[in-house]
């Protein structure tokens, strides 16, 4: 957003870092092997593309070195505050701007206000009873311990989502016994990574052309996948025979109606993994599905025994559903966002929602992929805005606001869209809250998304007059 702001000849930008540096979700998740599960090449700019990825799925260090490099390469840095953790927006209507307050006692006015704080940041701690009264060491994830040796220890992992299967593996090596406390199974998809030859990298940096079609053919390869996620489709059955089949093949008899899922593949996130189901059949390695557990001093209690333990570790995910619930953002008319979305996030496209004039989201509601890189959409978003910024300027524009027919006209489709994919099925997952509604994920190809974003139809909004010119941002 900044770089495209700069280019587009907007000075005045500040942008609210809570962390020290750069680097979003890849500065917080430096667990044992993290890395992402879409190809590096597309989970990449495509205006900064990097040409020499050591593999095909990068791992954390290399991820967060890109988005540090793009930083310094677009000059980015010097228009970051760091270290300041926004507590509350709220809309002046007396001036008509935002003002923005944080944690460290700060205070920020402007005109137009983005959020980007993305939807996998807030570490989610199940409410597991007794939890103060463990005496070993605990913590999630997303804040890994690095102090803690494993070696020789006995170690508990509660979760198996997409951050799970990426440690459990160097866990284990170093755990002298090891339970896997799960709540129900996941489709796990080999991963399929390899590193790129010399040849193949001396391709991508010397023919430009060469980097762009292999960019290409991932996201197609990404992207035909979303066939599959249909409630009750061909492709969806087919997928899940196959997936069976590859499970099965790498498990033994007495491990199948543990470790795969009666749910319909893509209903929770699939996993990409090659080497997490023969981790779980180690012998020093235990999976537990007890639904009912509880904390005791020296462990953890299932329904019939006790498993004593000198570490915990969540691999529990995010509280990815509640939007923006750790600001208070406040619109027109003393209206707050958190009431406002109490039933669900209502907005046009994911980006602007009904009484919060100026407030622009990138990566907000439904427009999370389950097959696709999310770089792709928010890029999308970005050109949009940058449109929407110019016609503003164009024709004296100060402020706009999205209509309400417009909102409830798109929820209305999104809805019914939603209802009829594979995330609406029988199971618990990140992308829905617990009354089942999904706040979280796109319904479509993310081209169709991207296609409905290159041509705003200004008609969807509200303008008010005002000079944007060199009005802070």
């Amino acid at each position: 957003m900044a770089i495209k702001l700069k280019e587009a000849g907007t000075e005045s930008i500040a942008i609210l870092e809570k962390s020290d540096d750069v680097g979003g979700t890849w500065l917080d998740n430096a667990y044992p092997n993290s890395g992402c599960d879409v190809p590096s090449f597309l989970y990449s700019y495509s205006f900064a593309p990097r040409l020499n990825w050591s593999q095909k799925y990068a791992r954390q260090p290399e991820i967060l070195q890109y988005f540090r490099d793009v930083a310094d390469q677009f000059d980015i840095r010097k228009l970051i505050c760091f270290r300041q953790t926004v507590t509350e927006a709220r809309f002046d209507e007396s001036t008509r701007l935002w003002k923005v307050r944080t944690r460290e006692g700060q205070e920020w006015t402007a005109r137009f206000l983005v959020s980007a704080v993305g939807q996998l940041n807030r570490p989610q701690i199940p409410g597991i009873p007794n939890a103060g009264k463990f005496r070993g060491v605990a913590w999630h994830s997303a804040r890994w311990n690095k102090n803690v040796d494993l070696t020789g220890k006995r170690v508990a992992i509660i979760g198996n989502g997409a951050s799970t299967i990426q440690f459990i593996p160097e866990v284990a090596s170093k755990a002298a016994r090891l339970t896997l406390f799960q709540r129900t199974p996941s489709w796990i998809h080999p991963l399929y990574n390899y590193h790129y030859p010399r040849w193949a990298t001396w391709m991508f940096e010397n023919l430009p052309l060469a980097a762009a079609l292999h960019r290409l053919w991932i996201f197609l390869a990404c992207e035909w996948r979303i066939i599959a996620f249909r409630r009750g489709s061909l492709a969806n059955r087919i997928y899940r025979w196959w997936l069976i089949r590859q499970m099965k093949a790498r498990l033994p008899d007495e491990l199948h109606e543990t470790m795969i899922p009666k749910y319909e593949p893509g209903c929770k996130r699939i996993l990409l993994s090659s080497d997490y189901l023969e981790t779980v059949q180690q012998r020093h390695v235990e999976v537990v599905s007890e639904p009912e557990i509880e904390f005791c001093e020296t462990g953890i209690k299932t329904k019939d025994r006790q498993i004593d333990l000198d570490v915990v570790i969540y691999g529990t995910g995010f509280q990815a559903t509640d939007f923006l619930q750790s600001i208070q953002v406040t619109g027109l008319r003393g209206v707050s966002l958190a009431e406002a979305w109490k039933q669900r996030p209502q907005t046009l496209l994911g980006m602007m929602t009904p009484d919060f004039p100026n407030l622009f989201l990138l990566y907000g509601p439904n427009t999370n992929l389950g097959h696709n890189s999310i770089i792709y959409m928010v890029e999308g978003q970005v050109n949009y805005l940058i449109q929407c910024f110019r016609y503003m300027q164009k024709n004296g524009h100060g402020e706009v606001e999205v209509r309400t027919d417009a909102v409830r006209r798109y929820d209305e489709e999104l809805q019914k869209a939603l209802g009829e994919s594979v995330w609406a099925g029988d199971c618990g997952s990140w992308y829905k809250k617990a009354d089942g509604i999904i706040p979280n994920n796109w319904f479509g190809p993310a081209f169709s998304y991207r296609r409905r974003l290159k041509h705003p139809d200004f008609g969807s909004y509200l303008f008010r007059p005002g000079n944007v010119s060199k009005q802070p941002g």
